[in-house]
């Protein structure tokens, strides 16, 4: 038997790694219900060339020197990801000329992110340059890892010739793109660069693979919720909201589904039963993605999953196996029964969703759907065969309704996944004949809902009028917790002063994102927790999943899915009919409406006009017909035209273009500035000192993942021409000795006196 010795990892022989990543990938396809246009097998097929291919130039002298620390060896030399590409186009062209094409560019590019693919029409001058002498510089024993693995070596004579017809086929195949008109061509190129990557990445850190084993029961919401709450009245609205949703589950076939529930219905218990005994019912090994816009949610409804796991498992500790969560700010560490898991092998199992039920963000779900990159695309694969709950979906803007509407029903038919949108208000996204809504008595429920009304004044109002009705409101109402939100930071501010004479008698408590983190959590704790009276005094960032309880909100002027979120915020235990009070107003400085300064575009506040035009009082009963109304209007004004620019690029394959248009949250030009606000935030500022200071990346990012949860809370971001500080490494600093001219108790931050807009 032959001995082999080539490396692809210091520690690791080549053909070892080849044969690993190619079974693997070969592996992971056939375990996977998909729907493509070509055989499973056939993918199977080509998968498992490009595992056995991607690394197989790692086979020259040059790239053995380079792992022996021989560092005379040139860059381009000691590169192995064209000649790879090369060799793996070679073995496909004969099966099928498309997934040739494919397989050429995840190899080519499964160090680094997928490119326009009209950057890869021509073979750059330097790859031609380099591969004969790379090719020359092949050791004998790639002759026996290709005859091992059944691979064909192309000769030295053949490569100029493969290269020609290699890009004679890109250029015929990008002319085809004209007449491309759907999105198969886009999700099959990134689900094998996926496979692949993902097989090269787990060889790399485990040398082994790392499978789950899909035990959760589908009754498991049902048994915690007689653990927790014991036998359920029939006449209880949310168990009647409960079996309403499994029953019609159990008579759908749709891949796009939703549930239209008012808050306070139960939806977080509701919608993960549902999703296990869908599970069930398609009798299939599935993840289960649970998804929010806001990370300050994500906490409270992981905690309800796994207190249910921990109840029904009989365990003190749950498994990451079972469920995980993830976010930018999640620790990046992984806990199996008998092991626990950090640095690469922790954030591998993480970032790649390795667990039954996931709990993350829209920001994760929709990066892995539109973005190139190589660390967001690793996972793009393990959304085959997933049920994604999508909750809150009524904050995905507008403009990407259409996109997302065609990519959704496309990709659920190619890698099985079940979509399911949740909210209390249904954004257009889908037309009724797309989506199979499952609480099917979702107008009744929302007709029995008497906790809230609008108050709508048509009236604009200038500051001195605004702070005149919330005078009165305060003065009427003295045992009543009153939550005011505002659209800017400075009338924020100016308006605490005003009520500030309230202090001795009522708890004055100020919110907004110039404030730190911990001690915006500090402050809504004692919200929730005090037993006197409160005034709150906030920007729009209260809406964003904080959970408080109030009386009376008064809102200004907001685009209506706003509007609605703040009502949540009221009467939120449900104390009596209409007990809670949102007062909605416009507040105007010189004849502009200052909502205008934070939603930009005309057409939400404009549909939300049209809709509560002529309206003074509108009950919670009629919450849900208003909103119909305002996402018609929507509908009705929205333009198409950033989503009909992205199915054009998804068209042609622009992967690196799509990412750049497609931006869930749009960017502005905004800092981050670390606030030294007390001992612990000194302790922390040092220990990011010590990060920068790490040369080695991996160690680097590992410091970062340790204190990142702790650095965060005492970070605050702001416009640039709002910000003081110089900004290095990306980040501002403002140390206690600073304190006392930059950062107020009361207000936080203190920017540049001009009108400041916060998000």
């Amino acid at each position: 038997m032959y001995s082999y010795k080539l490396k692809s990892h210091p520690d690791s022989l080549l053909i070892e790694h080849l044969k690993f990543v190619g079974d693997r990938a070969s592996n992971l396809i056939e375990s996977k219900s998909i729907n493509f246009k070509y055989s499973k097998e056939q993918l199977q097929y080509v998968a498992k060339v490009m595992g056995y291919c991607h690394d197989l130039v790692k086979g020259t002298k040059y790239f053995q020197d380079y792992l022996l620390g021989k560092n005379s060896v040139k860059d381009k030399l000691k590169a192995h990801a064209f000649l790879s590409s090369l060799i793996c186009f070679y073995n496909v062209k004969g099966i099928n000329e498309e997934l040739a094409i494919i397989s050429y560019l995840c190899v080519k590019h499964h160090h680094g992110n997928l490119k326009n693919f009209v950057d890869d029409m021509y073979i750059e001058d330097i790859n031609k340059k380099f591969v004969k002498e790379q090719y020359k510089a092949l050791e004998d024993e790639v002759n026996d890892i290709c005859n091992e693995l059944e691979l064909k070596l192309p000769s030295l004579e053949e490569i100029n010739d493969l290269i020609d017809e290699l890009e004679y086929i890109l250029d015929e195949y990008n002319d085809k793109l004209e007449d491309n008109n759907d999105f198969e061509k886009y999700i099959l190129i990134k689900f094998l660069f996926s496979i692949l990557i993902y097989s090269d990445k787990e060889y790399a850190i485990f040398r082994e693979k790392n499978d789950i084993t899909y035990d959760i029961p589908s009754t498991l919401i049902d048994e915690y919720k007689l653990k927790k709450f014991g036998n359920p009245k029939s006449n209880n609205i949310r168990e009647i909201v409960y079996t309403d949703v499994i029953e019609n589950m159990k008579k759908a076939n749709n891949r796009i589904m939703s549930i239209t529930l008012p808050t306070g219905s139960g939806k977080t218990y509701t919608c993960m039963s549902m999703a296990l005994k869908l599970k069930e019912k398609i009798n299939k090994d599935m993840k289960i993605i649970y998804s929010l816009p806001f990370t300050s949610v994500i906490d409270q409804n992981y905690d309800d999953y796994q207190n249910a796991i921990k109840e029904v498992k009989k365990v003190n500790t749950v498994s990451s196996k079972d469920i995980l969560k993830h976010h930018y700010l999640s620790p990046k560490d992984y806990r199996s029964e008998e092991l626990y898991y950090q640095g690469n092998e922790g954030r591998f199992l993480t970032e790649n969703w390795n667990s039954q039920i996931v709990v993350t963000t829209f920001i994760q779900i929709f990066e892995t759907l539109f973005s190139n990159k190589n660390s967001n695309l690793i996972k793009f694969n393990t959304l085959s065969d997933s049920i994604v709950l999508l909750d809150e979906v009524q904050s995905i803007p507008y403009k990407y309704w259409k996109v997302i509407n065609l990519l959704l029903k496309e990709i659920g038919d190619l890698l099985n996944i079940y979509f399911v949108l949740i909210t209390a208000t249904q954004p257009l996204i889908f037309e009724k004949n797309e989506i199979y809504e499952l609480a099917s008595k979702c107008e009744d429920y929302f007709k029995q809902c008497k906790r809230t009304k609008l108050i709508i004044n048509e009236n604009p109002l200038d500051k001195e009028e605004f702070f005149e009705y919330v005078n009165s409101v305060i003065e009427n109402n003295p045992n009543k917790n009153i939550l005011i939100i505002v659209n800017t930071i400075k009338l924020s501010q100016e308006l605490y002063k005003e009520l500030y004479k309230y202090k001795d008698e009522r708890e004055l408590i100020y919110l907004s994102t110039s404030i730190i983190p911990k001690e915006r959590r500090n402050r809504i704790y004692k919200i929730k927790h005090s037993e006197d009276k409160n005034i709150v005094i906030s920007t729009q960032m209260v809406e964003a999943g904080v959970d408080i309880d109030m009386d009376i909100v008064i809102r200004d002027i907001a685009p209506l899915d706003s509007i609605n979120q703040s009502a949540g915020r009221a009467n939120r235990e449900n104390r009596g009919q209409y007990l809670g009070e949102v007062h909605i107003v416009k507040v105007k400085n010189n004849n502009q409406y200052l909502a205008k300064y934070v939603y930009r575009d005309d057409i939400l506040l404009q549909a939300t006009e049209n809709v509560l035009k002529d309206k003074n009082i509108i009950f919670e009963e009629d919450y849900k017909s208003l909103s119909d109304m305002y996402f018609r209007e929507l509908k009705k004004n929205l333009s198409n035209n950033k989503s009909n620019k992205l199915k054009t690029l998804i068209y042609n394959l622009e992967f690196e273009d799509i990412c750049n248009e497609f931006k869930l949250i749009e960017e502005q030009d905004k800092v981050q500035l670390f606030i030294e606000a007390d001992d612990e935030a000194c302790k922390v500022w040092n220990q990011y000192k010590e990060y920068l200071e790490i040369e080695d990346p991996f160690t680097r990012r590992d410091k970062l993942d340790y204190i990142k949860g702790d650095f965060y809370k005492y970070v605050i971001t702001v416009f640039r021409n709002k910000c003081r500080e110089n900004i290095e490494y990306g980040i501002g600093y403002v140390s206690k000795y600073q304190l006392s001219n930059t950062y107020d108790e009361e207000f936080g931050y203190k920017s540049k006196e001009e009108e400041c807009i916060i998000f």
